[in-house]
C-alpha cells in the first residue's frame, strides 16, 4: 500500500525519539553499578540496575563499510581493554520519509554504516542457563533498530536473556545487482538477512557469558522482522541456531514479496544508472557513493510491498529456494512456531483514503486485473473507504498468509496461532489527528509483549484489563517451548483453532479462515502461495 500520511508522522515521531531514554531507568537507577562480562573479541562493561543487567551497543559483526559494503558480514575484530557497553550504538543507515519507508526514495537520512550492534539484557545477579530470546524488529526493511524497543521487563520479570539487534536497511541492505557475483557471494539481495544469520552466530557462541542458554533460543520477530525470520527458517546455514520461532505479523508467503535473487539482480543496473554510475564498473562507482544517496535512492525491485520496495531474496546461497517451495516439502529448520498477525492490521496504512474514487483507484493500483473483484468481495459500509481497504489489506497482506502458513508449518512441525484483537489498544496520537479508529493495528501488539512503551503506544495508558492481557502475552511468549500451553492454547490443526487475545479474555476461535475471507484471496493471483 503506498505510504499514507499517518505512516510519516510516525517516521518523523521515530526521528525526533532518543534511544537513551529507554535504557535510562537501567544506568541512572538508584542501585545502578558498573558489571563485565567477556565475550569472544574482549571484554565489556555494562550496567546493572533496577533488576537489569544491560549491555548495550555490542558489535556482533566488523562494520560494513569500504570495501566490506555489500559483503556478508565479516567477523568482530578483538579489542584491548574492556570496551564501553553502557550506551546504545548507531542505527544503521536509514531514510525517513513518506515515500523513503517503503522504498520510493527521498526521505531524510539518519543512522550509521558502521551498525552492526545488538544490545543484550538480563535479570540482575549471576543465574546460569537462562532461556534466549532474541529480536528481529519491523520496518519495511527501510527503517529501524532493535533499540527502538526496551526489552528490560521480559528479561526482569520472565528471567530471560533478551537481545535486539540491528541489521543493513534499504539499498546497503537489499540490494542485488550481477556485479556482486565477481565477488564469490552470488547476486546479493540479502545482506540484511546474512546480518541476522550472523548476530545468531554470535548470540551462539557468546551468549554464556552473560547468563543465556545457547541451546535454547527462541527468535522472535515483528512484520519485516517476522519476514526475515520466516526466510531464515528455510537457510541451511540456521540449523541449530534457534530452537522456536515466533512470528508476528509477517507470514512470508504472500506472492508478490517472493523475488528470486537473480530477478532482483536483474534491475540492479538501472538502479546505479539511477545514482549516476554508468561505466563499466557500476559495482566500484556504487561503492564509491556517501551511505546518504544510496539511502535515499528508490528502489527498482521487487520487495516486501511488491514492485519498488526492499526485501528478502531468495535461490541464492542463503536462502537456495523459494520459502513456499521450502515449507510446502519440510525443507526448514523444524523447530515450534507461533504464527499470528492482528485483528486491524491495515488500518495503520489507510487514514488517507477518505473518498470512493480515491478507494476504487488504490484499490486497482494494488490489484490490477484483480481489482474488480476486490471491490465487490469488500463493499464500502456505513464507516467508510478508509475501513474498507483496511479491511481488504488486512486479509490479503497479513491474516491468509499467515493462516497459510500455518498450514505448511503444521504438517511438520507444531504450530500455534493466535490474532491480537484489543480494538481499543493505545496509540500515541489522538484519534483527531489519525482520522480513524486504528482498532488492533499493526505492530499495536508489541507494547503487550514487551510490556514497555515504544513509538506507537505508552503503556501508563494502559487499563487494568490491558495490563493483565500484556502480562498473559509475556509469559506465553517467554514461556514457548518451555512450558504445555495444554488445552487454552493447542496446536493448529488444518486452518485452526487460534487465540484471540483480548482485554475482557481469551478464546479459541475456528472461523479465522472465513472471518478474513481467505477463500476468496486463495482463488486470486494475489492469495497466498501454498
Amino acid at each position: 500500500m503506498r505510504p499514507f500520511l499517518l505512516l510519516a508522522l510516525l517516521v518523523l515521531l521515530g526521528a525526533c525519539a532518543t534511544h537513551p531514554g529507554k535504557v535510562d531507568q537501567v544506568r541512572f537507577a538508584a542501585d545502578a553499578r558498573p558489571v563485565t562480562a567477556t565475550t569472544e573479541a574482549g571484554a565489556l562493561r555494562g550496567v546493572q540496575g533496577n533488576g537489569v543487567r544491560a549491555f548495550l551497543g555490542v558489535p556482533y559483526a566488523a562494520p560494513p563499510v569500504g570495501d566490506r559494503r555489500w559483503r556478508a558480514p565479516g567477523a568482530v575484530e578483538a579489542w584491548t581493554g574492556t570496551r564501553d557497553a553502557t550506551r546504545i550504538g548507531a542505527d544503521c543507515t536509514q531514510a525517513l520519509g513518506r515515500r523513503a519507508i517503503l522504498g520510493g526514495g527521498g526521505g531524510i537520512v539518519v543512522g550509521s554504516e558502521d551498525c552492526l550492534f545488538l544490545n543484550i539484557y538480563a535479570p540482575a545477579g549471576e543465574a546460569t542457563d537462562l532461556p534466549v530470546m532474541v529480536y528481529a524488529p519491523g520496518g519495511a526493511f527501510t527503517i529501524g533498530a532493535g533499540a527502538n524497543y526496551d526489552p528490560s521487563r521480559l528479561a526482569r520479570e520472565q528471567k530471560r536473556v533478551v537481545v535486539t539487534l540491528n541489521y543493513r536497511l534499504g539499498a546497503l541492505g537489499w540490494l542485488a545487482h550481477p556485479g556482486f557475483q565477481a565477488e564469490g557471494e552470488g547476486f546479493g539481495g540479502n545482506f540484511g538477512l546474512m546480518d541476522q544469520q550472523a548476530a545468531m552466530r554470535w548470540v551462539h557462541r557468546n551468549i554464556v557469558a552473560f547468563g543465556g542458554d545457547p541451546s535454547n533460543v527462541t527468535l522472535f520477530a515483528e512484520s519485516a522482522g517476522a519476514w526475515t525470520a520466516c526466510y531464515l527458517m528455510t537457510s541451511p546455514g540456521s540449523e541449530g541456531l534457534f530452537q522456536r520461532v515466533i512470528l508476528q505479523s509477517g507470514g512470508c508467503l504472500e506472492p508478490s514479496s517472493l523475488v528470486s535473487a537473480e530477478a532482483a539482480a536483474a534491475s540492479g543496473g538501472l538502479f546505479a544508472e539511477r545514482l549516476g554510475c554508468t561505466g563499466e564498473d557500476q559495482v566500484k562507482c556504487l561503492k564509491a557513493l556517501p551511505a546518504w544517496r544510496l539511502s535515499r535512492a528508490a528502489s527498482v525491485r521487487a520487495g516486501i510491498n511488491g514492485p519498488g520496495s526492499w526485501g528478502p531474496v531468495h535461490t541464492d546461497a542463503t536462502v537456495p529456494e523459494n520459502p513456499a517451495v521450502a515449507f510446502a516439502h519440510g525443507r526448514f529448520v523444524r523447530v515450534p512456531v507461533i504464527v499470528g498477525s492482528n485483528l486491524d492490521e491495515g488500518r495503520l496504512f489507510a487514514n488517507e483514503v477518505k473518498t470512493m474514487d480515491r478507494y476504487d483507484k488504490e484499490t486497482v493500483w494494488m490489484y490490477g486485473d484483480e481489482g474488480a473483484r476486490v471491490l465487490a468481495r469488500y463493499p464500502v459500509g456505513p464507516e467508510g473507504p478508509a475501513y474498507a481497504i483496511a479491511t481488504q489489506f488486512t486479509d490479503q497482506r497479513f491474516a491468509c498468509p499467515s493462516q497459510a502458513l500455518r498450514r505448511q508449518l503444521s504438517r511438520f512441525v507444531p504450530v500455534h496461532g493466535y490474532e491480537f484483537a484489543d480494538r481499543n489498544a493505545p496509540f500515541v496520537l489522538p484519534r483527531w489527528v489519525v482520522g480513524l479508529d486504528l482498532g488492533a493495528y499493526h505492530a499495536s501488539e508489541l507494547a503487550y509483549v514487551f510490556g514497555t512503551s515504544w513509538i506507537f503506544a505508552d503503556v501508563k495508558r494502559f487499563t487494568p484489563e490491558q495490563k493483565a492481557l500484556s502480562g498473559r502475552m509475556q509469559a506465553l511468549w517467554a514461556g514457548f517451548g518451555q512450558t504445555d500451553f495444554g488445552p487454552d492454547w493447542p496446536a493448529v490443526e488444518g486452518d485452526g483453532p487460534v487465540r484471540v487475545f483480548a482485554p475482557e479474555g481469551d478464546r479459541l476461535d475456528e472461523d479465522f479462515f472465513a472471518r478474513h475471507q481467505c477463500d476468496f484471496w486463495d482463488g486470486t493471483s494475489f492469495g497466498a502461495v501454498h
